[in-house]
C-alpha cells in the first residue's frame, strides 16, 4: 500500500543518516547533511551552504528545554475559531539554519521535555543539525479545549482536529518560535513528523494529508491497520513469552472456573490474584493480563555489563515453581505486581472506575473515548493457540 512504501522509503533514508558517523566535520565545522532531508534528492550528501558554518566551540545553551510555551490552538477547526492553550516543548540546541523540524506529538500520553534529550527524535536532530518540537495532544497533559471531560465535552477530541492541530501548528511555528525563543525557522528547513505508536500513526497520517507542509514521517511503530476486534495482539505477546504455554495452561483452567458460576470458587481466586475488590468478573478477567502485555509491549533488554533482570524472563521465573499449578503462580506473580507497584485494582481495572469524574487531567478516559469513537484497538480475548 502507499503507506507501506512510505514507511519503508523513509526508513531507509532515515538509516543511511543515522550510518554516519556523527562526528563528521569540516575543518570549518561545516556539517555534513542528509540530501535526502533537506531537499528530497537521494543524490548523496551537501555541505552546508556556505556563509552558516555553525560553531560548537563555546556554544552556550539560551534556555531550559524544560520550560513549556503555550501555542494558541484552534478548539474546533471546522467550526468556531475560538482558541486553547497547547503546551509545547522545543530543543533548538543542535538546530543550524536549513536543518530540518522534528515536529513530535505526544499521541496519548503527557507531553515530556525527556523527549528533547533522548531517544530517537533526538538523535535524528543531533545527525542532521534538527530541531526538535514536542507538541502535546488535545485533551492530554494539560492541553485542554474544555473546562471538563464530560460526554458533551469530549466532541472536539477527534482525528480530523488532531491532525489539523498539526497542520496549523506548522504553518504558524515560524511567528511562534520566535516570539517564544528567539530563534528564527529557516524557510529551507523542512518538516518531518514523528512519534511513536498512535502518535507514530499521527504522523503517517498527517504526512499523507499534508504532503505540502510535512517533507517526511518518521514512524516507530504505527498500528496504521486499525484493528476493532485486535485479538491478534495477545498472539504476539504469547510468541514472545518463553512461558506462553503455563499461561495458556492458567487461563484455561480460570476459564472454567468463570464458566461455572461458582461464586465461592472464583473470589476465592479473585483473592490469590489480589484482585477481591473487582465486583465485575469481566474486569478481573481482563486484569489478570496486564502484567504481561505491558511486558512484552515495553519490553527493552538490560544494557550490556547491567545487572538489571530482564523483565521477560523475571515474569517467566514465577512459573518455574513446580509445586504449584500454572493458575497459583500465575496468581502469585499477579498479586507481587499489584503489590510492588502499589496499584489500586478498582481505579486500574475497574470498567466503571471513573465513569461520572468529569475532571480534566485523566488521559485514560481521553484515549478510552477515542477508543470507543474512532479507532477500536480493542485487545480482545486472543484465539488460540495463545
Amino acid at each position: 500500500s502507499p503507506i507501506w512504501a512510505l514507511l519503508l522509503c523513509l526508513a531507509g533514508g532515515v538509516g543511511r543518516t543515522l550510518a554516519e558517523p556523527l562526528a563528521m566535520r569540516q575543518a570549518q565545522q561545516q556539517r555534513i547533511w542528509t540530501e535526502h532531508l533537506l531537499t528530497g534528492d537521494n543524490t548523496g550528501k551537501q555541505e552546508m551552504p556556505a556563509g552558516i558554518a555553525y560553531e560548537r566551540e563555546g556554544f552556550q545553551q539560551r534556555r531550559s528545554i524544560n520550560t513549556p510555551y503555550w501555542f494558541d490552538q484552534v478548539i474546533d477547526h471546522f467550526g468556531s475559531n475560538q482558541t486553547f492553550k497547547q503546551r509545547i516543548f522545543i530543543n533548538d540546541d543542535e538546530y543550524v539554519p536549513g536543518g530540518p523540524v522534528y515536529l513530535f506529538n505526544s499521541g496519548e500520553t503527557p507531553a515530556s521535555p525527556a523527549y528533547l534529550s533522548g531517544g530517537e527524535p533526538h538523535t535524528l536532530a543531533k545527525a542532521t543539525g534538527g530541531m526538535l518540537i514536542i507538541m502535546e495532544h488535545r485533551y492530554y497533559g494539560k492541553s485542554y479545549p474544555v473546562s471538563n471531560m464530560s460526554g458533551p465535552n469530549m466532541k472536539y477530541l477527534t482525528i480530523d482536529n488532531a491532525l489539523e492541530d498539526i497542520a496549523y501548528f506548522i504553518r504558524n511555528a515560524a511567528g511562534f518560535v520566535k516570539d517564544t525563543i528567539g530563534v528564527d525557522i529557516s524557510p529551507a528547513s523542512k518538516w518531518v513528523a514523528t512519534g511513536g505508536s498512535y502518535s507514530a500513526t499521527l504522523a503517517v497520517w498527517a504526512r499523507k494529508k499534508y504532503p505540502d507542509l510535512i517533507h517526511a514521517a518518521y514512524a516507530s511503530s504505527a498500528p496504521v491497520l486499525i484493528e476493532p476486534d485486535f485479538y491478534q495482539y495477545d498472539q504476539v505477546v504469547a510468541r514472545a513469552l518463553p512461558c506462553a504455554s503455563d499461561i495458556a495452561s492458567a487461563v484455561s483452567v480460570l476459564d472454567n472456573i468463570l464458566d461455572s458460576r461458582n461464586r465461592t470458587l472464583i473470589d476465592k481466586w479473585k483473592k490469590a490474584f489480589a484482585l477481591q475488590d473487582l465486583k465485575d468478573d469481566a474486569d478481573f478477567a481482563g486484569a489478570l493480563t496486564d502484567q504481561m502485555s505491558t511486558t512484552v509491549q515495553y519490553y527493552m533488554p538490560p544494557a550490556k555489563g547491567s545487572d538489571a533482570p530482564d523483565s521477560i524472563a523475571q515474569l517467566c521465573g514465577w512459573f518455574k515453581n513446580t509445586r504449584n499449578i500454572p493458575l497459583q503462580n500465575m496468581a502469585d506473580m499477579t498479586a507481587a505486581h499489584i503489590r510492588n507497584n502499589r496499584i489500586d485494582p478498582v481505579s486500574a481495572y475497574s470498567s466503571d472506575s471513573g465513569a461520572t469524574n468529569y475532571a480534566l487531567y485523566q488521559d485514560g478516559r481521553a484515549w478510552f473515548y477515542q477508543t470507543c469513537t474512532q479507532f477500536g484497538f480493542w485487545q480482545s480475548a486472543p484465539r488460540p493457540p495463545l
